[in-house]
């Protein structure tokens, strides 16, 4: 497979070669003279076949599904768990409270994961860390197979997240760095789409396996999947992080010629920096972010919430189908269909919110509408998560039918996708050269909810009621549904008091710039503090 009409290069090449080298590389007239001086600052040449950006339209949306794919997985494997608690719990003796803790203990791995895989991707290139990172999860998954005890088996699933948790920060850069802005908002839409849908497709599955084929085939099915999502990774995603690929490119080219060639986007002491420095910057960063701006702590606590209630459902649909309706262990899954419709009715409102964002570029002559713009999904996907839950709650008793329940998930997951990827966009849009550090705040905030709402769901069952317990997070809901409202209209005013938000403003209104002046750019959020 040849990627350039002037420059072929084999997918192979692509795959495992870093810093490539053509004649036509060595050729380019670059900036400088090769020498201590003045070195020749290396970067991506027109029809360049390395430069992420400039790969055929068909192969970037290929790997944008690659990376959904891959992210589907491990969304997937800390949702299908569930299924399982109630045969671990026959056959290793356990109580269901201690068994849970794999679904939550799997999400505290997410919240340790984005700090460490964030700092060394940008260390050594985001297509590397992935395949260190899924490789170790995939010998985890298939540990858990054949665990003996629970403790083994939580520390397994503990780890299981910590390593999977790679691609919640390096497969939405890979998308970051090969999509244009203009292109960006769908890509994003749909690479978002897809492990979203993880969830709720887990414990459909996961019932029907763990009660017919046994918790241990489960847990089989999830390695095989793990493996699935290795093998895309291997064979489709390239490295595409812009300044490892030109300083790799430099670095080959000055041993190749004997001149000093250096990368554009490393041209200063940055090529210098330590590890341990960069890991401290990295760490900090998020931190710094939310105690000085407002945005993001609200949004990471509204998406906390969503996220940590989409997990107690997962924890609190089985009970409620098993021990109050009576039905089998194997169809409780089932009770997730809802969830699954409303996530996919979602599609349709995505696709039409992407013409909308379309027409307001347009309309502002620009590539860079106000953020705002973005907020509407998330202004009615909040209040169609709190009819939906609320719906759930009123309508849990038997004497009503369950069919009129399970429609309680069509709003519910409807309103999860909006206000996920409206906000998402939201703040992307809003911090640029910071957005990196202001979404691992998110996906912090989101896995340790996840990890910590569905630890309560029996105690609260047995102790205020199946109402009562699913009107909390309708509650929370509730309170945040002002939120996107606020900063629809008061967005612009709170960011231009903003230190950080007023400085990547004017970043917005540069990313009608060139592939690798876009990729700057991405780069340009990794090194400042």
């Amino acid at each position: 497979m040849a990627l350039n009409n002037r420059l072929r290069l084999s997918w192979l090449k692509v795959l495992t070669t870093r810093g490539l080298v053509t004649d036509e590389m060595l050729s380019y007239d670059y900036r400088g003279s090769g020498t201590e001086d003045e070195p020749y600052q290396v970067t991506f040449m027109e029809n360049d076949p390395r430069d992420p950006m400039q790969f055929p339209a068909w192969l970037r949306w290929v790997m944008c599904f690659a990376a959904g794919h891959v992210t589907f997985s491990v969304a997937f494997i800390s949702s299908a768990y569930a299924s399982g608690v109630r045969g671990i719990c026959q056959d290793l003796e356990a109580s269901p409270e201690l068994v849970t803790l794999g679904l939550s203990l799997f999400l505290a791995g997410f919240v340790l994961g984005p700090f460490v895989w964030a700092p060394t991707s940008e260390l050594f290139g985001r297509q590397l860390i992935l395949i260190i990172s899924m490789t170790v999860h995939v010998i985890l998954n298939i540990a858990l197979c054949f665990t003996q005890g629970l403790t083994s088996l939580l520390i397994l699933r503990f780890f299981s997240g910590a390593f999977g948790a790679a691609p919640l920060t390096n497969s939405g850069g890979m998308i970051a760095d090969t999509f244009p802005s203009k292109e960006r908002g769908l890509a994003i839409t749909i690479y978002a789409l897809v492990p979203l849908f993880a969830p709720s497709l887990g414990p459909i599955t996961g019932e029907y396996v763990a009660n017919i084929l046994g918790w241990r085939w489960l847990m089989c099915v999830m390695a095989l999947l793990s493996a699935s999502a290795l093998l895309v990774s291997l064979l489709i995603l390239p490295e595409t992080y812009a300044p490892v690929l030109l300083h790799q490119r430099a670095q080959k080219m000055s041993e190749m010629t004997g001149l000093v060639y250096i990368s554009a986007m490393g041209t200063g002491d940055e090529r210098h920096v330590s590890f341990i420095k960069t890991l401290a910057t990295t760490l900090s960063r998020p931190f710094l972010l939310a105690s000085h701006e407002v945005i993001i702590p609200a949004v990471a606590l509204y998406q906390a919430i969503v996220f940590g209630t989409l997990y107690l459902t997962l924890a609190a649909f089985p009970i409620v189908y098993t021990d109050l309706r009576g039905w089998p262990q194997e169809k409780s899954g089932l009770s997730f269909i809802g969830v699954l419709l409303g996530m996919s009715l979602s599609v349709a409102y995505q696709l039409w919110e992407y013409d909308r964002y379309a027409r307001a570029v347009t309309k502002s002559g620009s590539e860079a509408p106000l953020p705002e713009v973005r907020l509407l999904g998330c202004c009615i996907g909040g209040v169609s998560i709190v009819i939906g839950l609320f719906w759930f709650a009123w309508t849990v008793t038997p004497a009503i039918h369950w069919a009129v329940n399970t429609a309680a998930g069509i709003p519910f997951g409807f309103g999860i996708i909006l206000v996920t990827i409206s906000s998402t966009n939201y703040l992307i849009d809003s911090y640029t050269i910071f957005a990196a550090s202001a979404l691992t705040l998110c996906i912090c905030a989101k896995a340790a909810c996840g990890a910590v709402f569905p630890l309560f769901v029996r105690s609260l069952f047995a102790n205020l009621g199946v109402f009562w317990t699913i009107c909390i997070p309708a509650f929370l809901s509730l309170l945040c549904v002002p939120l996107p409202f606020i900063f629809y209209r008061y967005g612009p005013e709170i960011r231009a008091r903003s230190k950080y938000a007023s400085k990547a403003g004017s970043t917005l209104q540069r990313e009608s710039q060139s592939a690798s002046e876009r990729t700057w750019l991405l780069w340009e959020d990794d090194t400042i503090t």
